[in-house]
């Protein structure tokens, strides 16, 4: 959980995406996402911290994210962060730290995770959306590359 300035109370969410939906300035549609739940909570165990579960929620977006890319010219997994509040997040218990989200505006958005536009990583993510489970073991290893939300419009002209 974290706070906004306005004392309204949010959660941080990952978001799966496209390259081509940040270009929408209003924000993302509904959808589901990702967030630090009781559920991965336990999953992870005690000895996990805040930073050890915002990240393995991340990893979780990043998955999803493969589902939003097939017939995708420049496959390029995509997961927005961002602090919505609690209002607007229903937490679906059946899945592992899985959550619903109303529509994020551009000015909830904290950051973007996005996979480098490295010709190597386009493939793996290809034949990872294709269906390959090496190529989808192996994004395990591929680091997704981190923007600021000042960064949308150069991210989206780069595709």
């Amino acid at each position: 959980m974290v706070e906004n300035v306005g004392q309204t109370e949010a959660m941080r969410v990952y978001l799966p995406a496209t390259v081509p939906a940040l270009a929408d300035s209003r924000g993302l549609s509904a959808r589901a996402g990702r967030a630090v739940t009781p559920g991965l909570r336990t999953a992870l165990g005690a000895e996990a911290d805040e930073e050890m579960a915002e990240y393995a929620a991340l990893v979780l977006a990043a998955e999803d994210s493969l589902a939003l890319l097939a017939g995708s010219d420049a496959p390029r997994r995509v997961v927005v962060a961002a602090d919505v509040a609690d209002s607007v997040v229903r937490v679906d218990d059946a899945e592992l730290a899985r959550v619903h989200v109303a529509e994020v505006p551009v000015t909830d958005m904290v950051s973007f995770h996005v996979d480098a536009a490295d010709e190597s990583v386009r493939a793996l993510v290809a034949r990872a959306v294709g269906g390959d489970q090496q190529a989808t073991a192996d994004l395990g290893d591929e680091d997704l590359l981190w923007y600021d939300i000042s960064e949308r419009e150069a991210l989206v002209a780069e595709g």
